[in-house]
């Protein structure tokens, strides 16, 4: 067996404002993690597997996180914590996303003080989730951060690197509830072009249908027709005319099948 102090390097950080900070959130360090744990150290050390040998700082829900975990990869460890924290904390990231303080005023007071502990918390979290570590020294080896992908979001051109700024923008700048955004946007790919597009492409079918009722109903009436046998006319029409709108395919249904009668 080897001692544990010939295995793992105990990870410090370069600059001060780092100095007592969990590396994988950001909060105050108060343990150290390993990578791998001990129990698997000589494991790793046989197989020869990928590990790192890091005394890693951390806070104490980082470590519980990583309690069970076995990998012995910096980034996997990394990828871990923000898989958990994403999880616990879901509800509040969604409030985080969803509200700004200043739309919460004209809620009650209960419902404003619950929102409220919801931003904050979410906002912490997100944090946490955006903390991509610290430049660290490890035996006198200096390492630069790679271990947090940076997302980009991108809405029509515009680059945002958080989620909850886009869905802001995109909600804003095309008139769309957040939440229906939200939506479109989690069952297309996560892609913003794409769920505003559906979204426009849905209310302009809506906008064209309650048109062609309401008109189609008018002409009805006063032609005594079935509004039906008026709409799907129309409809055929339109279809072998692209040029033709709602109402001048109402006017040719009206020349040709009443005018004459008339």
């Amino acid at each position: 067996m080897h001692d544990e102090t010939d295995l793992y390097r105990q990870m410090m950080a370069l600059h001060a404002k780092d100095f007592h900070t969990c590396f994988y959130c950001g909060c105050i360090a108060t343990k150290n993690d390993r990578s791998p744990p001990l129990k698997y150290a000589e494991f790793y050390l046989r197989t020869r597997e990928e590990a790192d040998f890091y005394q890693i700082p951390a806070c104490n829900e980082c470590f519980d996180f990583l309690r069970s975990e076995k990998s012995g990869a910096l980034a996997q460890r990394v990828d871990k914590v923000k898989q958990k924290l994403a999880r616990k904390y879901k509800k509040a990231i969604r409030i985080y996303e969803m509200w700004d303080h200043d739309e919460i005023d004209e809620l009650d007071y209960h419902l404003k003080k619950s929102v409220n502990a919801g931003l904050e918390l979410g906002k912490e979290c997100y944090e946490r989730l955006k903390f991509k570590g610290f430049e660290f020294e490890a035996d006198g080896e200096k390492h630069s951060v790679h271990y947090v992908e940076t997302k980009v979001f991108t809405v029509f051109g515009e680059k945002f690197d958080s989620f909850r700024d886009a869905l802001d923008y995109g909600s804003k700048a095309f008139r769309i509830p957040k939440a229906k955004l939200r939506e479109i946007f989690a069952e297309n790919g996560n892609c913003f072009d794409t769920a505003i597009k559906i979204f426009q492409d849905e209310m302009a079918r809506k906008i064209y249908e309650r048109e062609l009722k309401d008109k189609c109903k008018i002409f009805a009436d006063k032609h005594k027709q079935n509004i039906k046998f008026v709409m799907h006319t129309v409809e055929i029409y339109m279809s072998k005319d692209e040029k033709l709108t709602i109402d001048t395919a109402l006017l040719r249904l009206f020349e040709e099948r009443f005018k004459q009668k008339k």
